[in-house]
């Protein structure tokens, strides 16, 4: 991709030239977050798109997903790509079983991340060391996007995703406790900005297990919608990704919805989305998150 990820001025985005990095991030579980990152991943690729996921959970999830075994991950994971100062980002690379689509994977085992990078200096920033230094690299062949999988908390892990990223994707469900959740993230995101000098910007927040059947899903999104508008602007992203069996069952045998049922509803909307991403990043890099506007979300 010859054009490159720029903002209004014509700067490129990142420290990782023409490439977005992108988490996906919320501290709250069950917004199949896993599954949009997934399936974005997939979407992408079908454009012709070169991405790496990182899967920075250690209920490893994507892993799962994306039909990666127990062996790959534990001799190449992100736990390694943490810990140990010598460990390459390309080392953990591991390939998936869709063309143009790479992963590091995860184990149980990164939950210890915590505790091994706690007294360490400049934990917050390992894995951002670790992508500057692959794209730096001549001997490395580059991608066009990195989307990152973050754990449902905000620990070490989500800290670390978060200072590598240069844009945050937040799925949230139609409920009424998705407001409280993102001022604590705003919260985050704000203090890394000030203390270690992140560039995280927002680039949407995504409505998932939308039930449109549903009289009270319809009304909280409404509400929602308005309220995110209100005090922060235009985040919502026009695709709302529904509930749907089918994305279940793709996952379970090992391959995003886009590839195994690609004209299902649910695949369209993961399309979508992909495209929605690429005319956001072509048009503009995202904003600052308003932390003004959550902490006043939070006490509403």
């Amino acid at each position: 991709m010859e054009s490159g990820r720029l903002n209004g001025s014509g700067n490129e985005v990142a420290p990782y030239g023409h490439t977005a990095v992108i988490a996906f991030v919320n501290e709250k579980g069950g917004v199949a977050k896993t599954t949009s990152c997934v399936n974005l991943a997939a979407a992408l690729a079908q454009r012709n798109e070169r991405v790496l996921c990182v899967d920075l959970d250690p209920q490893a999830n994507a892993t799962t997903a994306f039909g990666v075994s127990a062996e790959q991950a534990i001799e190449r994971e992100a736990h390694c790509l943490l810990t140990m100062a010598r460990f390459p980002l390309e080392r953990a690379i591991v390939p998936t079983q869709m063309d143009k689509v790479d992963l590091v994977p995860a184990s149980a085992r990164l939950a210890d991340c915590n505790k091994t990078l706690v007294m360490e200096v400049g934990r917050e920033g390992r894995l951002r060391s670790k992508l500057r230094e692959f794209y730096r690299s001549v001997l490395t062949d580059k991608y066009d996007f990195v989307l990152i999988d973050c754990p449902p908390s905000l620990d070490l892990l989500s800290i670390n995703a978060l200072t590598a990223a240069t844009h945050m994707i937040v799925p949230v469900t139609t409920k009424f406790y998705a407001l409280k959740g993102m001022a604590l993230l705003g919260d985050m995101v704000a203090t890394l900005h000030e203390q270690i000098g992140a560039s995280v910007k927002m680039l949407g927040i995504l409505v998932t297990m939308f039930d449109k059947k549903t009289a009270l899903d319809v009304t909280i999104y409404r509400l929602l919608k308005e309220k995110i508008e209100s005090d922060f602007g235009n985040y919502v992203f026009s695709t709302i990704i529904s509930k749907s069996v089918v994305v279940s069952e793709a996952e379970a045998g090992g391959l995003p919805v886009t590839i195994r049922d690609p004209e299902s509803p649910a695949a369209q909307a993961y399309r979508h989305f992909a495209e929605e991403i690429l005319d956001k990043l072509s048009h503009d890099v995202g904003t600052l998150m308003p932390t003004a506007g959550l902490a006043a979300a939070q006490g509403s």
